[in-house]
């Protein structure tokens, strides 16, 4: 075996008679670009993963009260609940709140009184005062939220 073979022989002792110890330069090279890696991948990681994270509505945020004078029979009034768009009718059998985001993809629906339907004007979706989907490409009924009644006003609140 001459010195050529002897330095290619992983482990093996350099033959000019000093003792190698510690980390040579391609570990430490390993180990810098896989920290540096890991690091980069944990910044760009964090912010993603809290976007992603949903939300815990404060309980206070997802009530809304409204004032009942001046809406008529079959009125309706769009309201703020927790961030998130509401339709309230007062119906021949009391108030009704509905969620106004459309379940197709999101567009927030309008009421129409004379039809007594919530109309989605991004793709043509239709729903009565329940919720059902009454045609287009809604997937789902609109969420309902629970109505309390308390002179002369309506507390609506999510489920």
């Amino acid at each position: 075996m001459n010195e050529y073979d002897a330095k290619r022989i992983v482990g093996a002792a350099p033959c000019d008679g000093s003792e190698r110890s510690g980390v040579d330069r391609r570990r430490a090279l390993q180990l810098l670009v896989g920290g540096t890696s890991l690091g980069a991948a944990a910044a760009m990681g964090f912010p993603v993963a809290q976007y992603l994270r949903p939300l815990a509505p404060d309980e206070a945020d997802s009530v809304a009260t409204l004032e009942t004078e001046g809406l008529g029979l079959w009125d309706a009034k769009l309201v703020d609940v927790g961030g998130r768009p509401v339709i309230v009718v007062n119906t021949d059998e009391g108030f009704a709140a509905l969620s106004a985001v459309c379940t197709h993809l999101g567009c927030v629906v309008r009421w129409k009184k004379g039809r007594r339907q919530f109309f989605c004007p991004c793709h043509g979706g239709r729903f009565d005062v329940d919720g059902r989907v009454l045609g287009g490409p809604a997937p789902r009924p609109l969420v309902k939220l629970e109505v309390e009644e308390q002179a002369g006003r309506v507390v609506v609140r999510f489920v």
